[in-house]
């Protein structure tokens, strides 16, 4: 052996944990540099990161004309280009400024390219107005222009063809990544969206009423329609209110309303309008018919709308044809409580009703001023306020406050109106932005209408139906109230001037537009109904009653579409509200009592709408009838007595208003998250897919003498399911904006009496409604449904 091998420890001698650490080193190495040369090779040279510059500024560039075409601040097209000119000058470079003075310290990134890269994307993300939205459109138009522009810059000025192959190939792939992600952006801006969840039910053709027997209220009328303006004489914005009025009017002080208004607000508010608070103006457009009179009349008032793009034009449709039937509708401009000028007037909600009862003194003073072109010509005891969005609510508002002494919340207004407002509209009105003193805001012995759009994608729930509920009648007379949900119709096209865009650019090219109906369409449906409604509540036209109990009686009348209505009248006695206690089975009549019998979901709670809910409960049934098992029931006992203190006979009714569901119903015993034998996720989501039916049961009625009679709903009503709606573009966006894609909406079930009979004529005890002592409710033909109770009583048929 040599002495060299002698010398020399055995390799066995090195330590075996160090052998392997080194080796784990050396990869690590070999790996590191190869990234290192492969980034070398593609690395993004200057003109990549000019070209990035270029792009994102190229995005807040269209920002800029998109923001100066849509900003509407009323001072015209110059005025807001350069102002989103300069707000763009200004931002972006202070943005970019931030960004190095970040990166200076971090030194990691190309400082001014990045800070004005990051200036750019946040003038987009300013331009979508929320916050959440506006980051992830500009983080989209931010790496898809970005990324294009240095793609770009890289083919032109950086050597393309000398570059190696792996640079060449990812700028080639990012380029058609970043071009494919512009043109989707593009696309997904441009099209008007899907048809997805709209569902496909329809009534069966042979459980139609028959059509109404009565002229088609929307129809022309035999009058000649004459049109003038009336106002203050200055406006400095809109001609129609200049000097060239027919009438000249006052100003009203609103100084008491808007004592927290002040500062740049309110002062370019009136720079803007050339008047303040203390001076709105009393304006309005009217129609009115060409004879002798005298008329009723109506009074109509816009919600919130740019207020720079005038909104009281909008309703010049049923100008035409109201005073063709002989009716005079003034479209009041509220336009200057509207939001604009970067701000929202506060408390303007009171304000907008109030308003409305200053006209009404208007037209009582012309109505008995000689000369006047109104005088004699008004019929000031049959008046209706009517209103859409927020003027929805401030015709109630003008209602309550009607027979009211004092403002709510401030003794120091004094009322003095008192005027006979026999009816209101509400066109799918805002509810609880004005609460007089925090409380529900309750009318009394009027009649009133809502419609609503199934895809209104500005109020998405249904408002008015929550002032429907608060609607009372403290004596016998001819008030009802009835709501319309019509599916397919949204919120802007009940008004010209708004149109389908519920939300205004460039949120609105976010709204799935493709599913509702022409805007023509949607206005025969307030053509129909408004004008009915007045017939039969400003001149007594009752034949159009059934219009509002039913609304397949005049399916010629109105678009194919579906609809929810619910109708009541001041004939309607309470048997069960659900909002007296918290005992499941005490009755809102006094003595009463109810009972259920194999329902699987049983409970009262707050009514909800697609997102919160109405602050006032009801009753949700469920049931899943297993093969073989008995129907489940809801009894309830009347109060001993009632029948014949209720003057109950064959001309009344029973009725009931119901909301289905979109929610399964467990079987009866077991917990919904419990059950055993539910189906896996992927048929759940299956089932939630699978289009609903039209519930339908049995109601059955019990007398004291033993006699029961019976007869399924559907004889009476066909009750929709749930209409499905899907209001933008995006699902991720419509389950953060909207929370779910349908709502509970309620229709009335009137079952006259006259309709339950013994089965056996002239062979056992007839059914006498005076001795009736139960109403029993018996899901025994829908398998499986939930539903919500709002009420159920007695009516008149």
């Amino acid at each position: 052996m040599a002495i060299d091998d002698l010398s020399a420890p055995p390799c066995a001698s090195v330590p075996p944990d160090s052998s392997l650490h080194s080796d784990k080193r050396s990869r690590w190495r070999r790996l590191a540099d190869w990234c290192s040369r492969q980034w070398a090779a593609i690395r993004p040279g200057r003109e990549a990161r000019r070209g990035a510059v270029c792009g994102t500024l190229a995005a807040a560039a269209v920002s800029v004309i998109i923001g100066g075409l849509y900003l509407q601040t009323g001072f015209g097209y110059i005025f807001d280009f350069l102002f989103c000119i300069l707000f763009a000058t200004i931002f972006i470079p202070l943005v970019a400024l931030l960004v190095v003075l970040l990166l200076s310290m971090a030194r990691k990134l190309p400082r001014y390219a990045t800070g004005t890269i990051l200036g750019s994307s946040t003038m987009v993300m300013a331009l979508w107005g929320m916050p959440e939205l506006g980051v992830v459109m500009a983080i989209a138009v931010g790496l898809s222009t970005g990324i294009l522009g240095a793609a770009i810059a890289t083919f032109f000025w950086g050597n393309f063809r000398q570059a190696a192959l792996s640079k060449k190939v990812i700028v080639a792939l990012l380029f058609g990544l970043a071009l494919l992600s512009t043109i989707h952006l593009i696309w997904l801006f441009a099209h008007e969206g899907s048809l997805d969840k709209l569902i496909t039910w329809k009534p069966a053709a042979d459980s139609m009423p028959s059509k109404l027997p009565a002229p088609d209220p929307s129809a022309q009328g035999p009058f000649h329609v004459l049109k003038l303006f009336y106002g203050v004489g200055n406006d400095i914005r809109r001609p129609e209110y200049g000097s060239s009025v027919a009438i000249k009017t006052r100003t009203v002080d609103s100084s008491d309303f808007f004592q927290d208004f002040r500062g740049w607000k309110r002062w370019t508010r009136k720079k803007y309008w050339g008047f303040d608070v203390d001076k709105l103006p009393l304006n309005a457009r009217v129609w009115y018919p060409d004879g002798p009179g005298p008329f009723p009349l109506a009074l109509i008032v816009h919600g919130n709308h740019n207020m720079a793009s005038f909104s009281d034009p909008g309703y010049a449709y049923l100008g035409e044809l109201l005073a063709s039937r002989g009716f005079i509708l003034a479209s009041i401009d509220e336009n200057f409580l509207n939001g604009g000028l970067f701000h929202d007037p506060p408390k303007q909600q009171a304000v907008r009703g109030w308003m409305l009862l200053e006209h009404l003194k208007l037209w009582r003073e012309w109505n008995l001023t000689e000369g006047n072109p109104f005088h004699s010509k008004v019929d000031m005891s049959r008046i209706a306020l009517m209103g859409h969005s927020r003027g929805g609510e401030a015709a109630a508002t003008a209602a309550a406050f009607n027979h009211m002494k004092y403002a709510p919340e401030d003794a120091d207004i004094k009322f003095d109106y008192g005027f006979s407002i026999k009816a209101v509209v509400a066109i799918a009105p805002a509810d609880g932005q004005y609460k007089p003193a925090g409380q529900p805001r309750w009318i009394e012995d009027v009649s009133y209408l809502t419609l609503q759009g199934a895809h209104d994608m500005d109020v998405s729930s249904f408002d008015g139906s929550r002032q429907w509920d608060h609607v009372r009648y403290t004596r016998p007379g001819p008030w009802f109230k009835a709501e319309i949900y019509a599916y397919r119709a949204n919120h802007g096209q009940f008004n010209t001037a708004w149109g389908r865009d519920d939300a205004g650019k460039p949120l609105g090219w976010l709204l799935n537009l493709k599913p509702l109906m022409p805007g023509a369409e949607q206005r025969r449906i307030s053509k129909t109904y408004i004008s009915a409604f007045l017939e039969a509540t400003l001149n007594d036209h009752r034949e159009y009653l059934p219009l509002f109990k039913d609304w397949r009686v005049a399916r010629d009348w109105l678009p194919d579409t579906l609809y929810f209505n619910r109708y009541q009248d001041a004939s309607y006695t309470s048997l069960a509200s659900f909002d007296e206690d918290a005992d499941l089975t005490t009755t809102s009549a006094p003595g009463g009592h109810i009972e259920g019998h194999n329902l699987s979901i049983w409970n009262e709670g707050k009514i909800p709408w697609r997102d919160g809910d109405r602050g006032y409960n009801g009753v949700f049934l469920g049931w899943n009838r297993a093969k073989d098992a008995p129907a489940a029931t809801y009894a309830i006992t009347l109060p001993d007595g009632s029948a014949r203190n209720w003057h109950l006979s064959s001309a009344s009714t029973i009725e009931l208003s119901i909301a289905p569901l979109d929610e399964d119903a467990p079987l009866p015993g077991k917990k919904k998250n419990d059950e055993k034998d539910k189906k896996k996720d992927k048929n759940d989501d299956q089932s939630k897919k699978k289009e609903r039916e039209s519930p339908d049961f049995t109601i059955e009625l019990v007398t004291t003498d033993g006699v029961t009679v019976s007869a399924p709903v559907s004889r009476f009503i066909s009750i929709p399911p749930p209409f499905k709606e899907k209001f933008t573009k995006l699902g991720v966006l419509d389950d953060a904006v909207y929370n779910q894609d349908w709502e509970a909406v309620f229709q009335s079930v009137r079952a006259p009496l006259s309709e339950f009979r013994t089965p056996c004529e002239g062979q056992c005890k007839p059914f006498d409604p005076a001795k009736l002592s139960m109403v029993r409710l018996k899901f025994d033909r829908t398998p499986m449904y939930k539903i919500c109770i709002s009420g159920i009583g007695f009516g008149k048929h």
